[in-house]
């Protein structure tokens, strides 16, 4: 009923009772907006906390076997997809039975969603989610009352594990806007937390940030990368700086190795990433170590697919969305191979490092893939570049877009130019450098540091 509610309230009602209705939500804290889902979710987890790999995988492995008979039971599409296969149930006891099932897709979910919603469920119990379509159209999906809760409760597994504790002053940077959105910040009392929207940010606006910072002395900064960085970029050029926080924490954008190193030198703190997408699949966190991200064994299964040149695919099997179950599901996202035991001595296996989504990979016209690892050091070192974006046209083209503090002089152009034609390494591919006052972002305000605009499977 509650995810009812909730869209029915996002779709139907008018815009100013939406607002209304959001800020009293925004003050209302996760306990009490998620009800018993949420609690039952950190009791889960305070217990899988001491809990060995056997311990998590048997855990994984009885949800799965529950998951698994739901979806023969009342999916349409898994019904098929065991026919054709020549499966039952019973063929899919342990995480490693999963290879027997064909890959979904985002393709799949748009053709086939309403096959994908289980029958026995009320749409009364159906919450409308979407993706952000960073990387093409949105993807829209459904998803039951518990999987939301479980998400937040890993977010604040996340900090309880960097050493937050209940009254540490924690200062959240967004970049879409408040519930008020003539405000782009606003304390929490009741929280100790201070919300400062990225939307529409100017000169003014990121000195009034620093100054709201050097008041608020925040314990824990969490924020987007890009939002973040731009912040840092602003108070190294103007020489201003805040008492350093006990750690930062990333997400929703993938963070890219020059803008941790820039954010960590300005506030003189660690940054811990958190990765995970709105399907809910697969979700992955530093620790205070840093040495790789931590699979967090209760929301899903996550397979890695070998892909190409040292990278493996992101597969996720979600284990607790029932209303629209996602088996074997394809995320796009790439990882760097290699990984090993935590020092933390926690038992969740490690991946090594995001690399970000198969669709930003670079494709030269001799067939080189080019991973934005390796394109956005240029950046990092022009001081008169606020931000920057790579746009692959097309097979031959590349156009980059730079974001001035004030003006791009003529040598820095032709540096970069040549610099991102050096990493290419393609005769063939004709870079084009723009400059404009901003970056265009996604329908989610995320800012895609690549955007390819073709199919990357056409050229491999």
């Amino acid at each position: 009923m509650r995810g009812y509610l909730k869209t029915l309230l996002q779709r139907r009602v008018p815009e100013p009772i939406r607002k209304w209705a959001q800020l009293i939500a925004d003050r209302v804290p996760p306990s009490v907006r998620y009800g018993k889902p949420y609690s039952e979710a950190l009791a889960l987890l305070k217990e899988s906390e001491t809990w060995d790999e056997e311990t998590l995988v048997a855990y994984q492995e009885k949800r799965l076997q529950i998951l698994v008979h739901h979806c023969y039971d009342n999916v349409p599409y898994y019904r098929e997809v065991f026919w054709q296969n020549g499966l039952t149930p019973r063929d899919i006891q342990t995480v490693n039975d999963l290879q027997k099932l064909p890959f979904l897709t985002k393709e799949i979910i748009k053709r086939r969603k309403e096959d994908l919603i289980a029958t026995n469920i009320s749409f009364l119990n159906r919450e409308v989610a979407s993706t952000s379509g960073s990387t093409g159209a949105p993807l829209d999906f459904y998803m039951d009352p518990t999987t939301r809760p479980m998400e937040r409760a890993l977010a604040f597994r996340h900090l309880s594990w960097l050493g937050y504790k209940k009254g540490d002053r924690l200062a959240v940077f967004k970049v879409p806007p408040l519930s008020d959105p003539t405000r782009f910040y606003q304390y929490l009392r009741r929280s100790d937390e201070l919300r400062i929207s990225f939307r529409d940010i100017d000169e003014p606006r990121l000195e009034k940030m620093v100054d709201l910072l050097e008041q608020f002395k925040p314990d824990f900064i969490s924020a987007w990368p890009s939002s973040l960085y731009i912040l840092a970029r602003w108070m190294e050029r103007n020489k201003r700086t805040i008492q350093p926080p006990k750690l930062i924490v990333t997400g929703s954008e993938n963070m890219y190795p020059h803008m941790k190193e820039r954010i960590e030198k300005v506030f003189k703190a660690s940054v811990s990433d958190f990765y995970g997408q709105e399907e809910s699949v697969a979700i992955a966190m530093q620790c205070s170590l840093g040495q790789g991200y931590h699979v967090q064994m209760e929301m899903g299964i996550v397979e890695l697919v070998p892909f190409r040149a040292g990278m493996s695919e992101i597969v996720g099997t979600g284990l607790h969305n029932m209303v629209m179950p996602f088996l074997r599901y394809r995320t796009g996202d790439l990882t760097t191979d290699g990984s090993g035991p935590c020092p933390c001595g926690r038992k969740h296996p490690l991946i090594s490092g995001i690399v970000g989504r198969e669709a930003d990979l670079i494709v030269t016209p001799e067939g080189r893939l080019v991973s934005p690892l390796l394109l956005n050091p240029p950046f990092h070192r022009l001081e008169e570049i606020k931000e920057g974006q790579i746009i692959q046209e097309d097979v031959e083209t590349l156009r980059i877009i730079i974001v001035p503090w004030d003006r791009i002089s003529e040598s820095t152009r032709e540096w970069l130019g040549r610099e991102i034609s050096d990493t290419l390494a393609s005769p063939g591919m004709r870079v084009i450098i723009e400059e404009l006052d901003g970056i265009p972002r996604t329908g989610s305000c995320k800012n895609a540091f690549v955007v390819s605009r073709i199919r990357l499977e056409d050229y491999l």
